[in-house]
């Protein structure tokens, strides 16, 4: 029998994308034994599959069609999770946690949440044009999370592993500079991305929009947001 507690970690693994037993133990504060324990019965109950991929590496967890169905979230549909983008998800499912727990309070969405609420809104709210598909339509860079404040601020949070090409990351970096409902985009990035990223920020002049952070700084960007919802009365 699944408790309610079994309903939030499906949701949340379901609208994130994938979390390790780690990140289910620090979003719900849970304990090691207790968590792996409630992970076993909900993938044994099709609501959860494990995904193990990494040599000598934890598994991660996706929410299955049925455990989607279960919390409503079947619209997002099944989070496909391969080898070269294992490190990615559990690294976001990371930054996930940590802002959820140092800003409380503020909305998370990933980046296939926003996909759906844009679509249903029919206006962007973090997402930035990049140019234009060949049909005539924009095209559009989505962060990998959306951060919106209390009091509506909205930030974008991208995870950047490798190395993006410099046309593209510039068109990124310009794009995003043009967001007007964007308050500020961090990039939480490896070394040489981190290096590529800061290129393309000088070179667009999007200092003033654009962070870059090293990859576990996750602290920087949830003090700044802090000290800036302070300002603002929040």
């Amino acid at each position: 029998m699944q408790t309610e507690k079994d309903a939030e970690i499906v949701g949340w693994i379901g609208r994130v994308g994938a979390a390790g037993a780690e990140h289910v133990m620090a979003r719900f504060g849970m304990g090691r034994s207790w968590a792996y324990a409630r992970l076993s019965c909900l993938v044994r109950d099709g609501l959860l599959e494990q995904k193990t991929l990494l040599y000598r590496q934890p598994g991660l967890y996706v929410a299955s069609a049925e455990g989607l169905r279960w919390r409503g979230l079947e619209r997002l549909g099944v989070y496909r999770v391969g080898a070269g983008g294992f490190e990615h998800a559990c690294r976001l499912a990371t930054v996930a946690v940590a802002i959820h727990r140092g800003l409380p309070g503020w909305e998370l969405w990933s980046e296939r949440e926003l996909r759906l609420a844009e679509s249903d809104r029919g206006e962007l709210v973090a997402s930035a044009r990049v140019g234009e598909l060949p049909g005539g339509r924009p095209a559009v860079h989505r962060p990998d999370l959306a951060v919106i404040s209390p009091d509506g601020r909205v930030l974008a949070v991208e995870v950047e592993l490798s190395v993006k090409a410099p046309r593209r990351l510039a068109a990124i970096c310009r794009g995003y500079a043009r967001v007007r409902q964007l308050e500020r985009v961090y990039y939480l990035a490896a070394p040489a991305a981190a290096r590529a990223v800061s290129r393309a920020v000088a070179e667009t002049r999007a200092e003033d929009r654009i962070t870059v952070l090293s990859l576990s700084d996750t602290d920087t960007l949830i003090v700044a947001e802090r000290e800036g919802a302070s300002h603002a009365g929040v």
